[in-house]
């Protein structure tokens, strides 16, 4: 647990920003140090306009629901260079780095899931979830210099999004070319370069002539990340695994070849006594630790006066780290995630009270990679893919029929292909479908089994097969699953003197699992100018991923059968706009249905929490030119749960109890000071209570926690015309802790024994500083 001293000073500094922002209004009614435009600049965050919350425009102070928003300046001061590291620092949400196969996986108010899967990640609008396994992929890949804002809408909102919405929103929302002056353009640059080789160019150029403008955002990052002596200590990432015999058997493991006796060298697969460029895995022998990363983005828009046409490729190439126990993985194999969209927008202002816009978006997901398996005593080299596509039409109008009353409806029809099985080769025969035509295939239907090898039977005779190559968008038609998806919706806004009510209603519709409908209902008092109430309803669903229904295969469940999850939610919000200090709290109460965990429906979820959010501005002791800022997050969360994992019948029981991995306690300050006209620091800090553990989880048995921690991080920024220089500091005091598992979490904690629990019960994380430094200018 933190020390009391140490939640005491957190405490205080909670206590004090109400207070100062207080006192540093003068006796006079004077605002001590602030101009007229530095108040309104305080004022501005809630007058802002957004459309995240019901996809038509309105004030942040209006919006039917909580709305947090990171815009670019902060995204500059505190030094973001990827969404990872933003996610890090969003109130509300317990973030997991697990520098595997899913970067960062977060759960957002509390409700824990196997990746980041519960939550809507758009870009402009265009959900970029995962169509297979439904999941966020918060990484390095996306350019950050062409960002504009991120808002993050807490709570279902399946009366405006349909299906998935289900805890709440995160909208990335990019710069414009029509932003800037007419016949001018903008190209911004960025290098980064840090710690562990890792490295950075992330490019955007806006335009605007004529009547069409454009914005082009690119990124490319690479890193070898840090070697696992710079994690926290843990039994199943140590080093000796890697190349034991006993678990790899020869090849994989350092030892001697059983058919001649001779020396055979980690990562000899074919056992000749030595490692040839052949038998390297990423440039590297299997049996040593490597976890690479090569992460690229790309994303165009260009845009006419009433048309949109673009387009956007990302891709993440991602080492295994200490995600899963090195008893049963070996982490330096490369895992795919991959997304393209194309886009086109038709919208058009028809009268004054009259708008519509139409939308088709065609979009792929590719998810794959390389996977090296010790399991009961079986070894395997193995190549995995899974490719997915879907279409998107949907058509909106929005009719203003008075001042006080806006209406809006659209209808949705979107068509996915969905892979059921990985393609796979080298894998348990029965699993996967191998398109190969190995010796045991059987017509292409089943991995063909060839490359699997007992550990104590590998030897220069019996070596460990590479695997076959695999083409990347091949899914033969019987691993394919076609679905459709319709939606309607309506949504009605009206205003009545110092109220304002929001209703919506969406009617959705699955080939699948049929049909289900979501409201959403909102009442919105202005009290003052500066006090608003939210009393606010909202339902949603959220689908089983094809992953979860079809992809079965040794290890991992699934199930056909699965229904989907349902989730309800009141919220109480209330917010205080003060002379220099903001403070907004959030009660909430969610009541969740057929919630999914290892293929099962696993019965409700009850998740009660409270949310205070405060910013302030205060006097600069340094400089007039800026005030230094601050803003503190505090969230408690209770999450229960009506069935628990029995890990003696291997199977759910009904027992309501912590949910886990959910920290009760939450809290984040961010201090930005700015030292003179160009220099300024920004600090963030962490405390995260400790967690009991998902029941799934071997460790919560034996009453084990994931203890409390505290993390901090700097980012000190240089300004000089167009350029500007930025040194981070991750980690500061370096942090030695462990984060709760992901997924079933099933390794344990008996070091001396591979017991083929796969992930990790406890993560590591890096327990040392971690720098970064990068040039950027504005052309």
């Amino acid at each position: 647990m933190m020390p009391r001293r140490s939640q005491a000073r957190w405490l205080a500094l909670i206590a004090s920003l109400p207070l100062a922002g207080a006192h540093a209004q003068s006796s006079d009614g004077t605002l001590d140090g602030m101009t007229l435009d530095q108040l309104l600049n305080q004022r501005s965050a809630l007058y802002d306009d957004s459309q995240t919350t019901s996809t038509i425009k309105e004030t942040v102070r209006d919006a039917p629901g909580t709305l947090v928003v990171v815009d670019a300046q902060e995204i500059e001061r505190r030094g973001y260079d990827s969404l990872e590291e933003l996610v890090a620092d969003l109130p509300g949400f317990d973030t997991i780095i697990t520098n595997g196969t899913q970067q960062v996986v977060t759960y957002q108010r509390g409700y824990r899931t196997p990746w980041t899967q519960r939550t809507l990640l758009l870009v402009n609008g265009r959900v970029d979830n995962h169509l297979w396994n439904h999941a966020a992929q918060f990484s390095r890949q996306y350019p950050m210099q062409i960002i504009d804002r991120v808002e993050v809408l807490y709570g279902p909102s399946g009366a405006v999004y349909g299906p998935n919405a289900f805890l709440g929103v995160i909208n990335i929302i990019t710069r414009k070319g029509a932003q800037l002056s007419a016949d001018s353009n903008q190209l911004t640059a960025s290098i980064n370069m840090g710690s562990y080789q890792s490295r950075s160019v992330d490019l955007a150029w806006l335009g605007n002539y004529s009547d069409i403008s454009w914005s082009l955002g690119a990124r490319l990052f690479s890193s070898d990340e840090a070697p696992i002596e710079d994690y926290s200590a843990w039994g199943y990432t140590e080093q000796r695994w890697l190349a034991d015999p006993g678990t790899w058997g020869a090849g994989i493991g350092a030892g001697l070849d059983p058919a001649t006796g001779n020396v055979s060298p980690s990562g000899d697969i074919n056992v000749d006594g030595q490692v040839s460029d052949a038998e390297l895995m990423n440039g590297a022998p299997l049996g040593r630790y490597q976890d690479p990363s090569d992460n690229r983005g790309i994303y165009a828009e260009v845009e006419g006066s009433v048309w949109l046409l673009g387009a956007s490729y990302w891709q993440t190439e991602e080492g295994y780290g200490p995600y899963y126990s090195f008893a049963d993985s070996q982490p330096n194999a490369l895992w795919v995630h991959e997304s393209t969209q194309l886009f086109g927008r038709y919208q058009d202002q028809w009268s004054d009270r009259w708008q519509g816009r139409t939308d088709l978006v065609y979009r792929e997901s590719r998810v794959g990679g390389d996977w090296v398996e010790s399991f009961a005593g079986d070894v395997s080299l193995s190549t995995w893919n899974n490719f997915n596509s879907a279409w998107r039409l949907e058509q909106s109008l929005t009719y203003r029929a008075s001042e006080r009353t806006t209406w809006s409806a659209g209808i949705k029809y979107e068509r996915k292909t969905l892979a059921k099985l990985y393609m796979i080769c080298n894998y348990f025969n029965g699993t996967g479908v191998c398109p190969a035509q190995a010796a045991n295939s059987i017509d292409g239907r089943t991995s063909d089994g060839s490359g699997i090898r007992a550990a104590d039977s590998i030897s220069s005779d019996n070596p460990s097969p590479l695997p076959p190559s695999l083409a990347d968008r091949q899914i033969p038609k019987h691993n394919r699953a076609e679905t459709t998806d319709t939606g309607i919706y309506t949504q009605w806004r009206y205003d009545l003197g110092q109220w304002r009510f929001n209703a919506g209603l969406r009617w959705d519709q699955n080939s699948d699992y049929g049909s289900d409908v979501n409201p959403r209902l909102a009442a919105i008092f202005h009290y003052r100018t500066d006090t608003t109430f939210k009393l606010v309803y909202g339902e949603a669903f959220q689908e089983p991923s094809p992953k979860e229904l079809y992809g079965e295969f040794s290890g991992r469940p699934a199930n056909e059968r699965l229904i989907p999850e349902k989730a309800h939610n009141l919220e109480a919000i209330g917010i205080y706009q003060g002379a220099l200090a903001l403070h907004e709290t959030s009660l909430f109460l969610a009541h969740y249905e057929n919630a999914i965990a290892g293929a099962q429906n696993v019965g409700q979820r009850r998740i009660y929490g409270l949310e205070y959010r405060a910013s302030a501005r205060f006097k600069n002791p340094f400089t007039q030119y800026s005030p230094l800022t601050a803003k503190v997050f505090y969230t408690f969360t209770r999450a229960r749960a009506e069935q628990q994992y029995d890990p003696l019948a291997s199977n759910w029981i009904t027992r309501w109890d912590d949910q886990g991995d959910i920290a009760p306690h939450k809290i984040t300050a961010i201090v930005n000071l700015p030292l003179s006209e160009h220099w300024n620091i920004n600090v963030r800090g962490h405390w995260r209570s400790a967690r009991k553990l998902f029941s799934e989880n071997p460790l919560r048995t034996q009453g084990i926690k994931a203890k409390a921690y505290s993390q901090f991080d700097a980012t000190l920024l240089y300004r000089h015309s167009a350029w500007q220089l930025g040194l981070k500091v991750r980690n500061v005091l370096g942090a030695d802790y462990l984060q709760p598992g992901v997924e079933s979490a099933a390794s344990g904690n008996d070091f001396d024994t591979d017991h083929d629990g796969f992930q990790n019960s406890l993560i590591p994380q890096v327990n040392r500083p971690v720098v970064s430094l990068h040039v950027r200018a504005v052309f």
